[in-house]
C-alpha cells in the first residue's frame, strides 16, 4: 500500500478493497474473508474490521451473520412512500415495472389485518401476493389485504390495476399510515428476492384509507435493503 498523510491505515484498506473487489465486481459477490483480507494487506484483524465497517457505513458492502461479507448492488434511493401505485412510482424514476402475482385468495383476515380494517373475527378479505420488479430485477415482496366489496364482490382482475378497479367499485384510497421497519428476510423471502439468507431489507406497512375515513387495504411490503432507501423531508 502506498501511505498516505491523509489517510488512516484502515482508510487505505477500505480505498483498495473498493478499487480491487468492490468496483469490478457484480451486486451480490462475496469478497474475501477478513483473514484472508488481513494476508492480502498484511495489516490486522482490526484495521480489516474498520475498514469492512466503513464500506458497510458507505453502503458499498454488506454483511449476512454467518455467510461472509457481498458487494452491494446500487440502490435506487426514493422519496416516503407515496399514494403513487408501484407501477407509477417506478415509471417516473425511469425503471421499467413488472409484478409477478404469486397468489391470490379469499382469507379469513389474519388478527393484524383484523386490526388494520376494523374487522370482526372470521370476517373475510382477498389476499394478492406479488413480486415486484425494476429493470427485470426483484426488488419487493408484497402482501395486500383488502376489504372484498372493495372490487364489487367479483375477483380481482389481476393483469390490470387494482388501483383502478378499486376506483371503479368507490374505494379509492386517499390518505394511509404507513410504518417503516428494519428487519432480515427469512430463507423463503431472501430466495424470492435474490439475496442469501438473513440479508437486510425494510419492512412497509400501510393501511390505506377512502375519503369517509375507512379503512379498505392493508399491505405489507418488504424492499431490498440493498436496492432502497427511503428520503423523507420534514419541515417545520
Amino acid at each position: 500500500m502506498m501511505p498516505s498523510s491523509r489517510e488512516t491505515k484502515y482508510q487505505q484498506v477500505a480505498r483498495l478493497i473498493e478499487e480491487r473487489y468492490i468496483c469490478p465486481a457484480d451486486e451480490n459477490m462475496p469478497l474475501p474473508t477478513e483473514r484472508q483480507l488481513q494476508d492480502i494487506f498484511s495489516v490486522s484483524r482490526d484495521t480489516v474490521r474498520r475498514a469492512l465497517r466503513e464500506l458497510a457505513d458507505a453502503g458499498l458492502i454488506y454483511h449476512v451473520q454467518g455467510s461472509g461479507t457481498y458487494v452491494a448492488p446500487r440502490k435506487h434511493p426514493m422519496r416516503a412512500p407515496s399514494l403513487r401505485s408501484f407501477t407509477d412510482d417506478m415509471a417516473a424514476r425511469g425503471h421499467r415495472p413488472h409484478s409477478l402475482t404469486l397468489t391470490c385468495h379469499l382469507i379469513e383476515a389474519p388478527l393484524a389485518v383484523q386490526r388494520d380494517l376494523n374487522l370482526d373475527a372470521g370476517a373475510k378479505v382477498i389476499q394478492i401476493q406479488r413480486l415486484r420488479q425494476a429493470d427485470g430485477s426483484p426488488i419487493a415482496l408484497e402482501t395486500a389485504h383488502f376489504l372484498p366489496e372493495a372490487f364489487s364482490h367479483v375477483e380481482p382482475e389481476l393483469s390490470a390495476s387494482l388501483d383502478a378497479q378499486m376506483r371503479a367499485s368507490g374505494f379509492q384510497v386517499e390518505t394511509a399510515t404507513v410504518r417503516v421497519v428494519a428487519t432480515n428476510l427469512t430463507q423463503a423471502e431472501a430466495a424470492q428476492l435474490g439475496v442469501p439468507l438473513g440479508a437486510a431489507a425494510l419492512r412497509v406497512e400501510k393501511v390505506g384509507y377512502t375519503v369517509r375515513g375507512l379503512p379498505v387495504e392493508s399491505t405489507q411490503t418488504l424492499y431490498r435493503g440493498d436496492r432502497y432507501d427511503f428520503e423523507i423531508e420534514v419541515k417545520r
